[in-house]
C-alpha cells in the first residue's frame, strides 16, 4: 500500500537567532591563521536587550570582510544610534519604527553643546553605516521592530553636494615633490648604508671611544632578529644614553633597518601624486603591483583596487617608463625592498600591503600585539604635518644660504587634496580635454572627472575658452567672407618633421567646426614603442634636432612654431635627453657637428 505522507519540502526563515547566548557575547573579528584581530562588547553599547543579539548577528555577517577601521567606524556609529535610543526612552525593539529614523535624522542634525552641527555627507554617513545592520535584522525577523522601518533610498537629499577641497597650484606640486625627492633619496641611502653593515660577516670597528653607530647596527641586528630594538633591548645590549641621544634615538636606528612612519610619508606622497590615486586605495596598495608592460620593456604598469567601488573593486592602471630613476616604479621597489624586513612581524591580513611600517609605540588602536603593520590612515595624516614642517625648515635654512635662489615653502596640505589638484593640472596641460584627464584618472564617466577639475585656473580656462569660441561663431555670422580671407596663414601650410615625414595636413577638423593639431603631428616622438638606444650616435642625433628647433625658434612666426614645434622640443628636453648618462654627452657634441643637415623648418 503506498504510503500517502508528503515530505515537506518548504525552506522555513528561523523567527530568531540560532544561539541567543552567542549572538549577545563579545564580536570576535579573526584573521586567516584564527587569530584574534578585532574585539567589541556589545554591553559598552547600551542597546536594548532584545536588539542585541539580531544587531550582533548581522554586524558578524556584513563586516567579516571588512577592514579594521571600517568594522571600528561602524561600532562607533552604532554606539552613537545606541545612544539615542536611551535619549528616547527606547527600552525594547518593537518601540523602532519608521518615526524613529526619522528622529535619528533630526537628532544628527541638531547641533551639540559646543553648537557645532553635522553636515550633510556626514549624516548620510552616519545613517548609511548602520542601515545594513539594522535591515540585516529585520530580514531575519520581521517581527522584531514595531513596524516596517521603510528607511528611504536617500534620507538626505542633496548629501553628495559638498565644499571642494582647494587645489593646489603646479608649483606647490613642484616643491612637494622636490621635498619628497630629497627625503627619498636621504632614507635610501640610510637604508643602504644599514644593509652593507648588515651583511659584512665580522662586526665592524669601534669607534676610539666605546661602541661607533656602524659596530652598533651590526650587533643589534643580530639581537632583534632584524628590526629596530626596543628599549628594554638597548638597555640589555648596554647603549649608551648619550650615544642613543648623537644617533637619533630608537628611530634613528630603525631607518636602517627598515621603514618606518617617518620615512614612509615622502614616499606615499610622491606616489599620490604620480599615480592621481585616490589616497586611502593608494594606503592599501599590494606588494604585486608591478605588471610587465605587454610590448615595451622599458615600460612597467602599477595597477591597484579601489575597493570603495565593492562588490567588483575597480582595477585602477598607470604606466611608467622604468629608465627614470624617479619614477613610481623605481620607489615601489625601494619600498619592497625597505618592508621586506618587517614582513615575519606583521599581522597576516597586512603581509601582501606595500605600506608596512615599524611602530616605535603602543596604541590599544591597533588592535594587535605585532610591532609592524599597514600604517593607520590616521598616523599618516599626522606624519604628514610633521613632514611638511621638517622640509619648511629645511626650505628657510637653504633660503638663508642661498638668497640668489629661493625655494618654494610647502603649503598645509592633506591627502585628499593631490588626486583633485593633479587632476586639474592635467587638464590645464591638456588644454580643456575632459576625456584625457579622465583617462589619467581612470574614470569612465567624464562627468565624475568634472568634479575634480577645480579652482580659479581652470574656470579661467573654460572661460577663455567659451569666450574664444563665442568670437568665433560671432565672427562667422557676422563676416563670413573676412573670415575666409583673413584664414590663419601664418599656421597654414605643411609642417617639417625631423622625425617622421613632412606633414601636409598639420591641422584636422575638431567635433565644433573648428581645426585642431593633428594628434599624430611628431607622433614618432611621443609612441608608447619607441625605443632609443643609449649611445653617442643617438645622444648626436637627439642634440642636433634639440638646436635644430632652437635656432627655428628665433627665425620663423611665433605662433606656428609654439603650435606645431614646441611640443617636439619638450619631449627631447624632458623625456630624452635625460635618460642619457653624462658620460656620452662630450662624444655625442664632436658626433653631431659632423651628422646630414637637417631639413629647413619653415
Amino acid at each position: 500500500m503506498p504510503n500517502d505522507r508528503r515530505i515537506d519540502r518548504r525552506i522555513r526563515r528561523p523567527t530568531a537567532a540560532a544561539d541567543p547566548v552567542a549572538a549577545t557575547t563579545t564580536v570576535i573579528f579573526r584573521d586567516a591563521s584564527d587569530g584574534s584581530v578585532q574585539r567589541f562588547d556589545p554591553a559598552a553599547l547600551g542597546l536594548p536587550p532584545d536588539m542585541v543579539g539580531p544587531l550582533m548577528a548581522a554586524f558578524r555577517l556584513n563586516d567579516a570582510g571588512a577592514t579594521l577601521r571600517t568594522r571600528y567606524t561602524r561600532w562607533l556609529a552604532l554606539r552613537r544610534f545606541a545612544g539615542f535610543l536611551a535619549s528616547e526612552d527606547v527600552t525594547s525593539a518593537g518601540q523602532v519604527n519608521a518615526g524613529t529614523m526619522q528622529r535619528y535624522l533630526a537628532f544628527l542634525a541638531r547641533p551639540d553643546e559646543q553648537g557645532k552641527r553635522y553636515k550633510r555627507p556626514t549624516i548620510a554617513t552616519q545613517l548609511g553605516l548602520i542601515r545594513p545592520l539594522l535591515e540585516r535584522a529585520e530580514q531575519a525577523d520581521p517581527n522584531l521592530f514595531g513596524s516596517v522601518l521603510a528607511i528611504p533610498y536617500n534620507p538626505v537629499p542633496g548629501s553628495r553636494i559638498h565644499d571642494s577641497k582647494p587645489r593646489l597650484p603646479k608649483e606647490d606640486l613642484q616643491a612637494i615633490l622636490m621635498a619628497c625627492y630629497e627625503e627619498i633619496d636621504a632614507a635610501w641611502a640610510t637604508f643602504q648604508r644599514g644593509q652593507a653593515i648588515i651583511a659584512t660577516p665580522d662586526p665592524p670597528s669601534r669607534a676610539a671611544r666605546g661602541e661607533s653607530l656602524d659596530s652598533a647596527i651590526w650587533r643589534l641586528h643580530r639581537l632583534t632578529g632584524g628590526i629596530a630594538p626596543t628599549w628594554q633591548q638597548l638597555r640589555e645590549a648596554g647603549v649608551a644614553h648619550s650615544r642613543l641621544l648623537r644617533w637619533g634615538w630608537r628611530s634613528g636606528i630603525a631607518e636602517y633597518y627598515h621603514l618606518t612612519t617617518r620615512t614612509v610619508v615622502p614616499f606615499y606622497i610622491a606616489l599620490a601624486i604620480q599615480l592621481a590615486a585616490n589616497p586611502d586605495p593608494l594606503r592599501l596598495i599590494r606588494r604585486d603591483c608591478l605588471v610587465a608592460h605587454p610590448i615595451d620593456d622599458n615600460r612597467v604598469l602599477v595597477e591597484w583596487l579601489k575597493h570603495k567601488t565593492a562588490p567588483n573593486p575597480k582595477i585602477q592602471r598607470r604606466s611608467f617608463d622604468v629608465r627614470k630613476s624617479r619614477s613610481a616604479p623605481r620607489f615601489i621597489e625601494m619600498l619592497l625592498a625597505m618592508t621586506e624586513p618587517l614582513r615575519p612581524h606583521v599581522p597576516d591580513q597586512d603581509r601582501e600591503r606595500l605600506f608596512l611600517v615599524h611602530y616605535l609605540t603602543t596604541s590599544r588602536h591597533r588592535q594587535h600585539d605585532k610591532p609592524a603593520s599597514l600604517i593607520p590612515y590616521g598616523t599618516l595624516n599626522g606624519r604628514i604635518d610633521l613632514f611638511i614642517t621638517d622640509a619648511n625648515k629645511r626650505i628657510a635654512e637653504w633660503n638663508r644660504d642661498h638668497p640668489e635662489r629661493p625655494r618654494r615653502s610647502l603649503p598645509c596640505f592633506a591627502p585628499g587634496q593631490l588626486r583633485g589638484s593633479v587632476a586639474t593640472q592635467h587638464y590645464l596641460a591638456s588644454g580643456g580635454d575632459l576625456l584625457a584627464t579622465a583617462a589619467i584618472l581612470n574614470h569612465r564617466d567624464p562627468v565624475i572627472t568634472d568634479a575634480y577639475v577645480e579652482g580659479p585656473a581652470a574656470r579661467r580656462l573654460e572661460r577663455e575658452t567659451i569666450a574664444r569660441l563665442q568670437g568665433m561663431m560671432v565672427a562667422w555670422v557676422t563676416a563670413p567672407e573676412q573670415e575666409e580671407t583673413s584664414a590663419p596663414a601664418k599656421i597654414s601650410g605643411p609642417v617639417t618633421a625631423l622625425f617622421g615625414h613632412r606633414c601636409m595636413m598639420p591641422l584636422e577638423a575638431n567635433g565644433t567646426g573648428g581645426t585642431r593639431v593633428c594628434r599624430h603631428l611628431g607622433g614618432c616622438l611621443t609612441c608608447p614603442g619607441l625605443i632609443v638606444p643609449l649611445d653617442a650616435e643617438h645622444c648626436a642625433r637627439v642634440l642636433q634636432a634639440q638646436r635644430h628647433l632652437l635656432d627655428a625658434r628665433d627665425r620663423i612666426d611665433a605662433d606656428r612654431w609654439n603650435l606645431f614645434y614646441a611640443p617636439s622640443l619638450r619631449v627631447l628636453d624632458q623625456d630624452l635627453l635625460p635618460v642619457f648618462p653624462a658620460n656620452l654627452r662630450d662624444e655625442a657634441e664632436g658626433l653631431a657637428c659632423r651628422l646630414p643637415a637637417l631639413p629647413d623648418i619653415e
